[in-house]
């Protein structure tokens, strides 16, 4: 009887870990993912990470690196490009730090990646650790330990690995939590199971008014990310449902609506249709366009102007700080446009968000960037970790360069793709010139780059310092983020970087195959 309650309980055993297994790691991945950029970051990144090694036909070049690199540098625009070299791709989630990419360097291996390009920055070195102590940094690696283990990408990506690192050096809490999270990946992707559920039935079963990112048309005058326009807006209707959702901030708000059947028209200020009308409540609203253009009218576009009770981007929650402008209404997820199944997690649009900024003149970025980003950020916990990396910046220029747990995780990395005879490139991407000026002439500088590109050279490695390209402060959203039309302008810095890599590799330009 013992031996039958034994086999019994071992073979139900190996049922829940082959069920868990099946159903959370193979079958759950299978699930169609619409989910956006930054919405679900764990989930998106395990489920890229899955795609990248399912296929593989082209000559592959990886993009890893932190939230730094994901604003860096556009792939879809450069596998548009004519005679590329290679496909790009992204290895990469938000505050991946280098013990994390250490972590996930068997994974990237998995990928097949003909080139791994490590996209770093100076905030990446997990700076909240080091305190100063006379003329040196002082790593506080016991506190660093704790917290690591409390971290989503441990929990959720590498429980095992960091168990058998540290697993001695853990509270038995978070050792047992751990454990769980090693043995059962139901306990790991629970944090964010029902992310692309969610999404999926809000696409497809629900009007399209609870969204992380506008996925619509983009009208001509621009559109902020979630979906708010210009006091005007501008929108070519590639599709005409019924009815479309819009959000007015403020009751007895006057819209006009006009129509026209093409460009030309358009360029000729002549609609076919020209309505007025005045919404008595806020909120959500529906708009039939067949009651305000009428059956026997053909259009493809459409404009909308805020007449009355215009709000401002501070009003609707856009921006906390900086400078104010006006808004327009708010657009249902995809307004105007088919509903795309294709996944986009890690593809980015151009919104107004960004293009704003560019609209500036220097002066007056710099003093909105000032109120937006460094005025009283010690006390603003949005800002509080950029406060952190600004304070390092300035205090590295009364301290000697000396090597730390982080920084050396980058020199392992590097000796590994190196013992995997996978070619390794280390770009140190580019920085606000603002927030360079803090460090840019200091010691520790000079003697952390140095050590880095020595290091890489002794394996046949590259360093290229990219930190200075992009001069024009009005190309970045804070110290390290590229805005879309920042990273526009450095894609081509970036890729011709590499050519003197691939023009020694026995490789054929080609095109994307179909």
């Amino acid at each position: 009887m013992k031996w039958k309650v034994f086999l019994a309980t071992i073979c139900l055993l190996a049922g829940i870990f082959l069920l868990d297994r099946v159903l959370f790691y193979d079958l759950y991945f299978q699930f169609p993912n619409e989910t956006e950029w930054d919405s679900s970051p764990w989930y998106n990144f395990i489920y890229k990470t899955k795609s990248l090694q399912k296929e593989k036909n082209e000559h592959r070049t990886i993009i890893t690196g932190s939230s730094v690199a994901l604003y860096s540098v556009l792939p879809d625009l450069l596998n548009q490009t004519k005679d590329r070299k290679t496909k790009y791709d992204f290895f990469s989630h938000v505050a991946m730090s280098p013990t994390d990419l250490y972590y996930y360097k068997e994974t990237l291996r998995s990928t097949n990646p003909d080139l791994v390009v490590y996209l770093h920055n100076f905030a990446d070195l997990q700076w909240e650790y080091l305190d100063k102590s006379e003329n040196r940094f002082t790593f506080q690696e016991d506190v660093w330990v704790q917290q690591l283990a409390d971290r989503y990408p441990t929990k959720t990506i590498y429980p095992t690995q960091f168990l058998k690192e540290y697993g001695y050096r853990i509270s038995r809490k978070s050792f047992s939590k751990l454990a769980t999270k090693s043995l059962f990946y139901v306990s790991r992707f629970r944090v964010f199971f029902w992310d692309p559920i969610v999404v999926y039935i809000d696409n497809h079963f629900r009007s399209g008014r609870k969204y992380h990112l506008y996925q619509g048309e983009i009208p001509k005058e621009g559109i902020w990310s979630k979906g708010w326009t210009k006091e005007v807006a501008t929108i070519s209707c590639t599709e005409q449902r019924k009815r479309e959702s819009i959000f007015l901030q403020k009751p007895n708000t006057e819209l006009t609506f006009r129509f026209y059947s093409d460009e030309t028209s358009l360029l000729a200020k002549t609609p076919s249709v020209s309505t007025v009308k005045t919404f008595t409540k806020s909120g959500w609203v529906d708009i039939r366009w067949n009651e305000l253009v009428g059956k026997e009218n053909e259009w493809n576009i459409v404009q909308i102007q805020v007449g009355s009770n215009v709000p401002s981007a501070k009003e609707v929650n856009l921006i906390r700080y900086g400078k104010d402008e006006t808004v327009g209404i708010r657009l249902s997820h995809f307004f105007c446009k088919r509903l795309s199944s294709e996944n986009f997690a890690y593809s980015r649009r151009s919104f107004w968000d960004d293009t704003r900024f560019i609209q500036m003149s220097d002066s007056e970025f710099r003093d909105e960037y000032f109120e937006r980003m460094i005025k009283d950020s010690g006390n603003r916990n949005e800002l509080f970790r950029l406060h952190i990396v600004r304070e390092a910046k300035k205090t590295v220029n009364t301290v000697r360069f000396e090597p730390w747990t982080e920084y050396n995780r980058i020199l392992e990395i590097s000796d590994y793709f190196y013992q995997s005879k996978i070619p390794f490139v280390l770009v140190l991407s580019p920085e606000n010139p603002i927030e360079y000026a803090y460090y840019q002439n200091s010691q520790w500088r000079k003697d952390w780059i140095s050590d880095l590109r020595t290091n890489l050279e002794k394996r046949g490695q590259i360093l290229i310092d990219h930190t200075d390209v992009v001069k024009d402060v009005r190309y970045f959203f804070d110290p390290h983020h590229l805005t879309y039309e920042g990273a526009s302008f450095y894609n081509s810095i970036f890729s011709k970087s590499l050519e003197p890599y691939f023009s020694n590799q026995k490789t054929e330009s080609f095109q994307e195959k179909p």
